[in-house]
């Protein structure tokens, strides 16, 4: 089928080849990719689960042709991370990241015939947790065929929640010598920032943080506090990085695509139509401007055109909100 907007295109001279190629992607990206998104399975967000049916309805949104015909534009600079994505990253950051990090800092010789009970040994003295309970670790502990020591749980909460005397005391029991922090997205930073001052606060030992996707301004502010924390004790290590090209924020970016200097403006109109103010505006929090869209959700650091809902507005990607 296809739909109002798109035919419409289509049947100009001067936007048919770009309207039928971009067609043509968006239909097989909804079947590789964007009909693996969760929430929009729920029937309770009242959004079709077929994706040209809520690009159609989100393109209506938009005041004026020009910027209808941006935001569908934009939707080919989406970064989409699904379930067989996710499965590669973790394993990336098993083999590529964790399993390094361990022989560096158990001082591993891998020409020993011993190093693959050493490395296991290590393993076993690991906590691997995730930062907050986006991240699927039972999923990350399957794929990668890891053992996780006793509970796992997101040390967001233990930060809220603060029982620091416990959680010292749970170590010692386990004789746990290191900390994985795991995240499936990181935006700004600020999250997993505060995250992490707690978690050098009460765990003693080194600590690895790894993000799976972080965007450009979270990976220099991981960067910089892994920098200053004493002893070397935490170890920084994203699997995948975010450029600043690759984001929509207030600013343009040099050697950013031509495309987002009119998204900045249809970005600004559509979030006029939402009529719900969020922070960040129409860049998403932080001001991140980010493009990417997980599986499992869609992340507030991306402009709340692609994501929020309301009575004015229907969402590309509809986002599941907290309480």
């Amino acid at each position: 089928m296809i739909h109002s907007y798109i035919r419409a295109w289509s049947l100009e001279r001067k936007r048919q080849k770009i309207a039928l190629r971009l067609r043509s992607l968006y239909e097989t990206l909804a079947g590789q990719l964007f009909d693996q998104y969760e929430p929009s399975r729920m029937t309770s967000t009242g959004a079709s689960r077929e994706f040209l049916d809520r690009v159609d309805r989100w393109l209506d949104g938009f005041p004026d042709d020009k910027t209808r015909w941006t935001a569908f534009c934009s939707i080919q600079y989406l970064f989409f991370a699904g379930q067989n994505e996710f499965d590669e990253m973790y394993r990336y950051a098993a083999e590529n990241i964790l399993k390094p990090w361990l022989v560096d800092v158990g001082n591993i010789d891998i020409f020993d015939s011993q190093h693959s009970k050493s490395l296991d040994d290590e393993l076993g003295a690991c906590w691997l947790c995730p930062v907050t309970d986006s991240l699927r670790i039972n999923g990350f502990l399957h794929v990668t065929r890891i053992k996780g020591t006793g509970i796992r749980p997101d040390w967001k909460s233990l930060s809220l929640l603060g029982a620091e005397d416990r959680i010292r005391a749970y170590v010692e029991k386990k004789k746990i010598k290191r900390l994985v922090l795991i995240e499936d997205f990181v935006g700004s930073g600020r999250q997993i920032d505060s995250v992490l001052s707690f978690a050098t606060k009460v765990f003693a030992g080194q600590i690895l943080v790894v993000p799976l996707i972080v965007c450009a301004d979270g990976d220099r502010l991981l960067s910089e506090r892994a920098a200053v924390v004493p002893d070397g004790r935490v170890t920084y290590r994203p699997v995948v990085v975010i450029s600043d090209q690759c984001l929509v924020g207030q600013d343009a970016t040099p050697g950013e695509p031509e495309l987002f200097k009119l998204l900045r403006v249809a970005l600004s109109a559509g979030y006029r139509r939402i009529k719900r103010k969020t922070e960040g505006g129409e860049f998403g929090y932080g001001l991140t401007g980010s493009l990417v869209v997980l599986y499992s959700n869609c992340p507030n650091n991306t402009p709340p055109v692609y994501h929020s809902s309301s009575k004015s507005w229907s969402p590309l990607f509809p986002r599941s909100n907290r309480e």
